[in-house]
């Protein structure tokens, strides 16, 4: 498929969420990491250089486009410009939510909420990640709620992004969370 075809089908994928929506849920199984170290990367991740970490051939770059308020990130806005298997490279803009905020329902004890809004701040995809501790590290949830359009070379594609980002994990947080924490 050609370049501008991807396009056209990450536009339906993007396109503000009517009342019929799809959830693409992916559970994740992540040993060697804890809870605490999920609630410092969420906070750290925009720190220079960290994003790329995360998914160093898909993300190209973040910056906070709205800072998030001191003691919070909810209503803070990233900009992130990262690819998403074989479509093409865009600018994304993330806003940390209120969990409670969310209209999906979550069972895990921790829950990062964000949604991906469009130039009138309204969300186009509601994201969350929940996780619990387990004894090899953390199980996860995440949920990406999209419109019932989103075709189904975008899901497949979503799906293998997100199973390659939390997948990327072990590979560097452990060590990154002990420099900086101790």
């Amino acid at each position: 498929m050609e370049g501008k075809e991807l396009d056209a089908l990450a536009d339906k994928a993007f396109e503000r969420l009517g009342p019929e929506t799809f959830d693409l849920i992916i559970e994740h199984e992540i040993h060697g990491v804890t809870p605490e170290m999920l609630h410092w990367w969420w906070r750290s991740m925009m720190t220079p250089g960290n994003y790329k970490l995360w998914h160093p051939k898909d993300h190209v770059s973040a910056d906070w486009e709205v800072p998030p308020a001191e003691g919070t990130l909810v209503g803070g806005i990233r900009n992130v410009v990262e690819k998403i298997g074989e479509f093409p490279v865009r600018k994304l803009r993330i806003r940390i939510e209120d969990p409670a905020s969310s209209p999906i329902k979550t069972s895990y004890r921790y829950v990062n909420a964000t949604s991906i809004i469009d130039p009138d701040n309204k969300p186009v995809v509601w994201i969350t990640h929940e996780y619990r501790a387990e004894p090899y590290g953390i199980r996860m949830r995440s949920t990406f709620r999209l419109s019932k359009n989103a075709p189904q070379q975008f899901i497949d594609a979503l799906r293998q992004h997100n199973k390659e980002e939390m997948g990327r994990f072990p590979e560097f947080l452990p060590k990154l969370y002990k420099q900086s924490v101790g």
